[in-house]
Order: structure tokens, then sequence, then C-alpha cells
């Protein structure tokens, strides 16, 4: 192995166990093995850095996390799960199904796997636990329901990949549609599922079965209507959001911060639960959180242009040729990877140093660089659920306030299921391009 490849490697994932942040450690290592292994100047490191950062497309994430802070603390996705909580709250397990439909909901405002399950885990988690849900289960539910999140459109992972790519962002935002609801309501049924074989949440069903099926629906249709008066406002964002970028009146980044503008006039003027306090308090949160993702996206760049001039794509490109000149062998070995890869780094460093070296594979194979966008997206998503750099399953047991161990035997039939998922968008590829063909 190329001795700068191996103090790269060897550096990375020493500080990556002894509990170095992500960031530093993508950082730290990219340093070290350019100081001691190369004759390169130090200095592109920063320049690297800077470039990683200063993009118009780019400039879309922290805008889009702003966007989902105001949502989740405004009073707008409160109203998203009411009304959701109006159209599945009835069927077995309907805690449940209302928190995976409110995931998909709040995934197509915030694009933003962490932002949902923070934001409708911290709603969800404590209704479920009073019906009497498993509290492992509530959290890994509200988890597995965050992987929609980066899919559905508006997401950030696209942004990302497009950014990284040069692949149009709106392109990818329509191939990610179909796939972004069928994982969504692939999950709803795993849930239904698995609260028959439980025995939970049939409080819901027994109070639907008193009256009978006309008025029960008279019932259900003046409440489906009553949230969606109240909710109209915050129902009709990505409505703005998305029919915005389609009808190209404006880009994604520009999209971005119309969510924002929108997000906290309808909080302060119309829904009247953010005050000055409460916009600071957003805007705070928002600058953190941004900051440590722009650090990530830095470094991740400079990790990412490091390997490719010590010509780590061709490297992988040959390896994989030389393992099957089939596309579908190609593929699954990927798969591979990447679920490997999500495991241990988040979607930011993994998509910004993944997606470059692994595009010339799936160009010289005849592989839609979309469809693959959607392939990484997903695979990526489904690694915020997987042991041990789970970053949703880190804010899944912080607010269901339970260890992350107790997950683990719920987590195992969800992952089952987001892998068979996985496989179906992998070799189906009209569901990714069925809007763009």
């Amino acid at each position: 192995m190329d001795p700068t490849l191996l103090v790269l490697f060897v550096a990375l994932f020493g500080m990556l166990v002894v509990g170095v942040p992500v960031g530093f450690a993508i950082g730290g290592a990219t340093m070290l093995s350019m100081l001691l292994t190369t004759n390169q100047n130090m200095i592109i490191s920063a320049q690297y850095c800077y470039s990683g950062i200063f993009s118009f497309t780019i400039m879309a994430i922290p805008f889009f996390m702003l966007a989902g802070t105001a949502m989740s603390t405004g009073g707008i996705a409160k109203r998203i799960v009411d009304f959701v909580s109006s159209l599945v709250g009835f069927v077995t397990g309907g805690l449940g199904a209302i928190t995976i439909l409110a995931c998909m909901f709040f995934g197509a405002l915030s694009g933003s796997g962490m932002a949902t399950t923070s934001a409708i885990g911290g709603m969800m988690i404590p209704e479920m636990k009073k019906k009497g849900y498993d509290p492992a289960y509530a959290a890994t539910l509200v988890c597995f329901g965050g992987t929609v999140g980066p899919i559905i459109p508006p997401s950030l992972s696209f942004v990302l990949y497009g950014a990284t790519t040069k692949v149009p962002v709106p392109t990818l935002f329509l191939a990610g549609i179909i796939p972004g609801i069928f994982i969504g309501l692939s999950f709803l049924a795993t849930n239904i599922i698995m609260c028959k074989k439980m025995g939970q949440d049939v409080a819901i069903k027994t109070a639907a079965a008193k009256v009978s099926v006309a008025e029960g629906m008279k019932q259900r249709a003046r409440l489906i209507w009553k949230t969606f008066r109240e909710g109209f406002w915050a129902l009709l964002s990505p409505v703005i959001i998305l029919g915005g970028i389609y009808s190209g009146i404006f880009t994604p980044t520009e999209a971005a911060c119309v969510s924002v503008v929108y997000s906290i006039l309808v909080s302060i003027f119309i829904y009247k639960e953010m005050d000055l306090k409460g916009l600071y308090k957003t805007l705070l949160v928002a600058s953190v959180l941004n900051g440590v993702t722009s650090f990530l996206l830095g470094y991740s760049t400079v990790f990412s242009t490091f390997m490719t001039f010590e010509r780590v794509p061709q490297a992988i490109s040959m390896f994989l040729m030389n393992v099957s000149e089939n596309p579908m062998v190609i593929l699954l070995v990927i798969n591979v990877i990447l679920l490997v890869i999500g495991c241990f780094l988040d979607t930011v460093p993994a998509i910004i140093v993944m997606a470059p070296m692994l595009l010339p594979t799936i160009t010289h194979f005849g592989i839609s660089p979309v469809h693959f966008g959607v392939i990484m997206a997903v695979n990526l998503a489904f690694g915020l659920c997987t042991p041990p750099y789970g970053c949703n399953l880190f804010v899944g047991a912080a607010v269901a306030k339970i260890k992350m161990e107790s997950m683990f035997k719920y987590i195992i039939p969800f992952l089952l299921v987001a892998i068979v998922l996985l496989m179906i968008i992998t070799y189906v590829p009209s569901l990714s391009l069925f809007f763009i063909e």
C-alpha cells in the first residue's frame, strides 16, 4: 500500500477510535499525511478548506438548517403532527404511523435527518411513552423515520452531492420524490406489523370502534378539515419551496432563503409561537449547528482533494473493474462499501469524500449519476441509524432518555427492511428516474 495512504488511513481511524471528533480527525489525518509523506505546500489545506464552503450551492445548507430549526420551535412542526394524526391516528400503532408520516412531511421542509429526528422525536416520543410504547421502540421508530429527511426533497444530501459532482440539484430533488415516499410508507407498514405483533397502541383502535363506521368517517373528515385549516400555512411551505424550484422561479439556494423567511414570518405573525427571544435562540442553535457542519465540509473537501492528488479514485475504479464487469455486481459492492462507511462517518464527509471517488466507476459502467446520487443518499441516510456512529440514534436515545444499547433489538428488523428497500431502489432505477426520463 502507498505509504501516503497508509499514514492517512491509520491516522484517521486511530483518531476516530480514541474519540476525536470527525472533523478534527479528517483534517488532522490529512495534514499529518501531507506533512510526513509528500512535498506539497501545507497552505493548500487552508485553500481547499475555504473553497469547500465557498459555493453558492453549498449556501443552501445553513439556510435549510435555520428553516428546520425555526419550524420545530415556531409551531409549524406541531401543526404538521396534528394534521397527519387526523389522517392515520385510527390505525393499529397509530402514534407510530403518525410519527413516520410527520417525519415525511417535516423532511420535505428541513431536508435534514437529524433535524427531523430531533423535532418530531421531541413531540412524539413522550406521547408514545404515555400510550405504553416501549421507549426504545419509540426512539428507534423516530430514528428510522428521520432517514426520510435526506431523501424527500429538499435534501441536504442532494445539495452536497450536486455541488460535489456537478449534477443539477433540482434534477436530484425530482429523483428523490418516489424513493423517499416509498421508504416512508414502507416504514409505516413495518410499524403497523410490529405493533400488531407486540400488542401496542390498541387504545386508539378500541376508541374508534365505539361509533358506527359512517359516524366515524364523518368525525374523521371533520378532524382532517379542522387540522388542515389550522395547519394550512405549515403545509403550504413545501408547495412554495418545491414549486418555486421546479417552476424555475428560484434556485435551491434561493429556495432555502425563502424557506427561512417564510418559516419565521409564519411562526411570529400567524402562529404567534415565536417572539424575538425565541428567534434569537433559533438563530443561535442554527449557527452552532452550521459551524459544526461547515467545519466538517471544509476539511472533507481537503481530504477528498488530497486523495484525488494521490489518484485514489482511479485505484478504486480499477479495483472494482477487476472485481466484475457486471454493473449489478459493482452496485452491490458499492452498496456494501457505503453501508460500512455510514457506520463510521457522518453524511457530510461521506458524500464529499466518496462521491468524486466513485463517480469515474459509475460513469464507466453507464450508470446514471442521478440514480447513483439517490443510491448514495439512501445508503448514507440509513447509516444515520447504524451503530457505532449513527447520529439519529444518538438524538433518539437522548430525547427518549434511554441508553442506545436498548434500541438494538428494534433496530435489527427496521434495518433489514431498510436493506431490502435499498436493493429495490438500486436495481429498479425507474423509481428514481421516473420524473426525469
